[in-house]
C-alpha cells in the first residue's frame, strides 16, 4: 500500500531559509579562510614593513644616541627656536609685502612639524644622521657602518642624451590641443610633472662585453645604470620597505604587473576578513551583545583617531589631484 501523502510529515516553517542560511555562512567561513590562505605571504609582508616604518632601527645595524639640549648648547650655536615667536616673523614679513593685513591667531599655538635631518660621512665609510628637536633642542644622532659594497658606477652615469623629440616637452607640446579638442572648456594647458617622468630602459654592452642595465629619463635627458650581475646592494628590511611602497600597474606585464595584483588582492581580502568577521559574530548569539559593544568602542575611536590624523596631515595643504 502505498503511503497517504497527506500523512507525510512536511518540513517546519523556517527551515529552507535557515538552509539557505546555512549553506551562505559556509560559504563566508571557507572564503575567509582560503582567501587568508592564498594570501598570507603579502599580509606577512605589509604587515612587518609597516611595522618596520615606524621602527627603522629594527633589523638594521646602527648604533643609536640620544643627546640632550644641554650637550647640544654646550657643543654647538644651535638654540631651540620657539614656534610662536617664528610665526609672528613670518606674519610680519607677509604684511610687509602685502597689502593685505594678517594678524597672527593666538588661540592657536604654532609648532613644528618634521625635524631637520644633517647627514654625514664616517672615516670608515660609514655614515652618520643627526635629527633635531627644533622646539626642546634635544637630539638622536645615528651612526650607520658601511654598506655592502657599491657596484662601479657606469662609465656613462650622469651624461645627458638630448633628443628633444623623444622628451616630455616634446609631449607637452604636441597634446597642447587635446583638451579643447575634447571639449574640456577653461582648463589651462597640460603641463609635465616636474618631478615624475618616465624613463626608457633597455641593455647594453661594452667593449669587454659587460652587460649594463640602462636608464634614460625621459624628462631630463640624463642616463644612469648598473652592471647587470652587480648583486643587490638593500638589505633584507630595506628590500621589505621598497616591496611594501611599490604600487601602481607598470605599463606593461611582467612580475611586477604580478605584485600590483596580489597587493589588490590582499586590500580585497582584508576587507572580506572584516565583512566576514562581521558575519561570523552575529552568527554567535551569545556574543551578540559583547561584540556590539566592542564594535561601537572600535568605530568610535576609529573615528577620532582617523579624523585628527587627516586633520594633522592636510593642516595648511591643499590636496592636488594626480596618480
Amino acid at each position: 500500500m502505498r503511503d497517504d501523502p497527506a500523512r507525510e510529515p512536511r518540513s517546519a516553517p523556517g527551515r529552507r531559509p535557515r538552509q539557505r542560511y546555512g549553506a551562505a555562512m559556509k560559504v563566508v567561513r571557507r572564503a575567509h579562510m582560503y582567501l587568508g590562505l592564498l594570501v598570507f605571504p603579502w599580509i606577512l609582508l605589509f604587515g612587518i614593513s609597516g611595522v618596520l616604518f615606524n621602527h627603522p632601527q629594527i633589523g638594521r645595524d646602527f648604533e643609536r644616541r640620544e643627546i640632550s639640549a644641554e650637550q647640544i648648547a654646550a657643543l654647538t650655536a644651535f638654540r631651540p627656536w620657539d614656534p610662536d615667536a617664528l610665526a609672528r616673523q613670518v606674519v610680519e614679513q607677509l604684511n610687509a609685502g602685502s597689502p593685505a593685513r594678517y594678524t597672527l591667531d593666538e588661540g592657536t599655538p604654532g609648532s613644528f612639524s618634521g625635524w631637520p635631518e644633517l647627514t654625514g660621512s664616517t672615516r670608515d665609510g660609514g655614515r652618520t644622521m643627526l635629527l633635531i628637536s627644533l622646539d626642546d633642542g634635544d637630539a638622536t644622532l645615528s651612526t650607520f657602518p658601511p654598506g655592502p659594497g657599491k657596484p662601479p658606477d657606469p662609465p656613462f652615469a650622469g651624461a645627458k642624451i638630448d633628443l628633444p623629440e623623444h622628451r616630455m616637452a616634446a609631449v607637452e607640446e604636441q597634446v597642447k590641443e587635446l583638451l579643447p579638442g575634447l571639449g574640456v572648456e577653461g582648463a589651462g594647458p597640460l603641463r609635465a610633472h616636474p618631478e615624475v617622468s618616465p624613463e626608457l630602459r633597455f641593455r647594453v654592452r661594452d667593449a669587454d662585453a659587460r652587460a649594463w642595465n640602462v636608464t634614460y629619463d625621459l624628462g631630463s635627458g640624463r642616463l644612469d645604470g648598473r652592471p647587470d650581475d652587480a648583486p643587490a646592494q638593500l638589505r633584507f628590511v630595506e628590500l621589505l620597505g621598497n616591496l611594501h611602497k611599490t604600487h601602481h600597474f607598470p605599463v606593461h606585464g611582467g612580475m611586477t604587473w604580478v605584485w600590483a595584483l596580489f597587493a589588490d588582492i590582499t586590500g580585497i581580502t582584508l576587507v572580506l576578513w572584516a565583512l566576514s568577521g562581521l558575519a561570523m559574530w552575529w552568527q554567535m548569539k551569545p556574543s551578540r551583545v559583547i561584540g556590539a559593544v566592542a564594535i561601537a568602542v572600535a568605530v568610535a575611536v576609529a573615528a577620532v583617531v582617523m579624523s585628527g590624523t587627516a586633520s594633522d596631515i592636510l593642516f595648511g595643504k591643499v590636496e592636488k589631484g594626480g596618480a
